[in-house]
């Protein structure tokens, strides 16, 4: 029987794409989840469900929690999601019982299972599983797209560049949509997306309230609908750069640290994305050529549809199964 314990980052320093894709997988197991944080937060408890157990690390880089509940026999299989525990205490633990390890950059760590959803290639240079591309891409059963979705013809633009942006990306983004809507005399509505605790929600409340048609959502509760209703997003290439592929919302990316850079060059190569610099004409410039250009957007919106067909959580489920009977 699996008895599964997800330990996963959640806290502020890494954003919120780690949890929500372990929690996308989650939905398709129907075996009690034992799960490690390293940050109490309302917000999460309350997307894990009851049936569940919630245990807190000391600090991100442990798993004491969790190698006390392998001692007491609760868990037989783990799946970690996080860049803050060490190499060796992750192999270690794949010495005792299955370790399901997502990865967002090529590295090479002996566990049974490696994720890795972007499209980077993980050499199998141990022969163990290797789930690699956005065909594993986890996306939650709750994004529903809407209907003809690649025939959006508003002018809303998304501005998504993670849960928290400490580098405070976004505000060059929204200086940018600001000059296209002065020069070009076009009606464009900004939605931008925070979380609580972002170290950049006063600033942004400051700037757009200089600027027409800007809203800042907090927490929203329904990512699906505002995807649905938005004609164009900037974004990183992280978790929710998956989620639009798979609505359909065509997206120019910005990386944000050394990683995101090899993966915004590889979806850009696959016709899934529009790259862009962290300056504001440059931003400028690539949101009119997608506005202005109904082909580049339709080969966009198309390219991320192929790529992204949303079954990436159940596959991923399905091979945690899997491996946890073939190690009865």
């Amino acid at each position: 029987m699996l008895k599964l314990g997800i330990r996963v980052s959640n806290n502020i320093n890494v954003g919120r794409g780690h949890f929500e894709r372990c929690l996308s997988i989650s939905e398709y197991i129907n075996y009690k989840i034992y799960w490690f944080l390293d940050h109490k937060s309302n917000y999460f408890e309350k997307k894990i469900t009851t049936k569940d157990e919630i245990f807190y690390e000391k600090n991100d880089d442990k798993i004491d929690k969790l190698l006390d509940c392998l001692s007491k026999k609760k868990i037989n299989i783990a799946l970690i999601d996080s860049y803050s525990i060490a190499k060796i205490d992750i192999t270690n633990l794949s010495k005792i019982i299955p370790v399901c390890l997502f990865q967002d950059k090529i590295e090479f760590i002996n566990v049974q299972m490696i994720i890795c959803p972007h499209p980077v290639k993980i050499e199998n240079k141990f022969k163990n599983i290797i789930l690699n591309g956005p065909k594993f891409a986890p996306i939650s059963k709750k994004f529903i797209k809407r209907k003809n979705s690649n025939n959006i013809n508003s002018k809303t633009i998304l501005v998504s560049m993670g849960a928290y942006d400490s580098l405070g990306v976004s505000l060059n983004v929204i200086k940018a949509i600001n000059n296209i809507s002065v020069k070009e005399k076009l009606s464009l509505k900004t939605l931008i997306i925070l979380a609580k605790g972002s170290p950049i929600i006063k600033k942004v409340k400051l700037l757009i309230k200089q600027y027409k048609n800007f809203e800042l959502i907090i927490d929203p509760e329904n990512m699906g609908n505002i995807y649905n209703f938005s004609d164009i997003a900037i974004g990183a290439p992280g978790l929710s750069h998956l989620e639009r592929l798979y609505m359909g919302l065509p997206t120019i990316l910005i990386s944000q640290n050394n990683i995101h850079k090899l993966l915004v060059d590889n979806w850009v190569n696959l016709g899934c994305a529009i790259k862009s610099k962290n300056k504001i004409n440059l931003i400028e410039k690539n949101i009119v050529d997608v506005i202005n250009n109904k082909k580049i957007k339709n080969k966009l919106i198309d390219n991320g549809i192929q790529a992204v067909d949303g079954k990436g959580s159940l596959r991923i489920a399905n091979s945690i199964l899997k491996l946890t009977k073939s190690n009865d």
